[in-house]
């Protein structure tokens, strides 16, 4: 009998060494998942641009449409399926959604980067730093070129010249358009009235190394308005055009 009863002791105390922290954490996460979200935090990933092409609010409202985040509790949340929605946002490029400890929804997001307004058959639209079309915003417009003329055919050249003037700080600040014609790019200067053939997409880097050498020196000479026409098309030089007939030759 009191085997039987020695047995049986152990039985229990195996049994209740299993289930207790098995009933213990089902207590601990049944608890977890009746709180309520305790706030919602939206960062933004780099390159932390001042302009929101998509607002805080927006993405707020994207993710929890029926009612406001503190009215979730943790069990309703579905990270994954957030996630996705954010992903499918055409501002966004990159989301990361995680829950802390504490109850805190953090949000990360990357927006795209326009680096162009692209007008094409009476539509309007950006390209962004992927060379993909990225429709305009309703919260705010990018300051960046206007761009005319580029075909399908076109567009991987027009990408690459205008990733390039997005990366150059003097050619953001200055370049406010880019025009296709038969093949060749042509642009302009702000405050400038002459315009610039670029040409071909080939050698873009040199070019405007050339522009800019060739700005910087006329500026500095009072030389810009004299100009109707600069050509940077040619093998390492720079063509100026005056008024009234061609007048400058320069090699860089």
């Amino acid at each position: 009998m009191n085997n039987k009863k020695a047995q049986l002791f152990i039985i229990l105390k195996i049994s209740c060494i299993v289930l207790l922290p098995i009933l213990f954490q089902s207590f601990a996460n049944h608890r977890n998942n009746i709180r309520k979200v305790q706030k919602i935090i939206i960062n933004r990933e780099a390159p932390l641009d001042k302009v929101q092409y998509i607002t805080n609010d927006a993405i707020e409202n994207l993710l929890f449409s029926a009612k406001n985040a503190e009215e979730y509790s943790l069990k309703e949340l579905k990270i994954n399926l957030l996630e996705k929605k954010l992903d499918a946002d055409p501002m966004v490029e990159n989301a990361d959604i995680y829950l802390t400890i504490d109850g805190i929804l953090k949000v990360v997001v990357k927006q795209r980067e326009p680096i162009a307004r692209i007008i094409a058959n009476n539509q309007f639209y950006y390209m962004d730093m992927q060379g993909k079309q990225m429709p305009l915003s309703k919260a705010t417009s990018a300051r960046v070129p206007i761009v005319r003329g580029v075909s399908e055919k076109l567009w991987e050249d027009a990408h690459l010249i205008l990733k390039h003037i997005y990366t150059d700080p003097f050619l953001k600040e200055n370049i406010i358009e880019l025009t296709a014609n038969k093949g060749a790019f042509y642009t302009r200067l702000r405050g400038a009235n002459f315009l610039i053939c670029l040409g071909k997409a080939d050698d873009i880097q040199l070019k405007f190394n050339n522009l800019k050498a060739f700005y910087k020196k006329a500026d500095k000479d009072h030389f810009l308005e004299k100009y109707t026409r600069v050509d940077l098309q040619y093998n390492n030089q720079v063509v100026c055009h005056r008024a009234e007939h061609f007048t400058e030759h320069e090699n860089q």
